[in-house]
């Protein structure tokens, strides 16, 4: 079973991606912020990470800027993030992110990239 890292601070949205997620045959696990992220990432060695970018502690950008220099950088990270501005798409992205979408989300677009980089 394909294992998939939420990184969210917003718990009622985490819980519920998550559900989403199991409920077609991932096993997921769940952080509330960047650093608590990172640990997990060592812990499961998951096969997608999904971040938001807005958090206390080590935010989305900080999460990827370590992430990426990690022993883990080929894991790929999606961001999922209420910031909408092009800028802030294109930081994500410039740091590695493999896709950025914007809260709020249809699931199906979450679902089909997920699919994508869980094949």
């Amino acid at each position: 079973m394909k294992k998939i890292l939420i990184i969210d601070d917003e718990v009622s949205l985490r819980e519920t991606v998550a559900e989403l997620l199991m409920v077609i045959g991932f096993d997921v696990f769940e952080a509330e912020n960047g650093n608590e992220g990172l640990k997990k990432v060592q812990e499961i060695d998951p096969d997608l990470i999904i971040c938001d970018i807005m958090m206390p502690v080590l935010d989305g950008y900080g999460f990827m800027e370590t992430h990426i220099k990690s022993e883990f950088s080929k894991i790929p990270v999606l961001l999922l993030s209420a910031k909408v501005e092009k800028e802030d798409k294109e930081k994500g992205l410039d740091l590695g992110a493999k896709a950025y979408i914007s809260k709020p989300f249809v699931f199906s677009e979450l679902k089909s990239i997920v699919d994508f980089y869980t094949q």
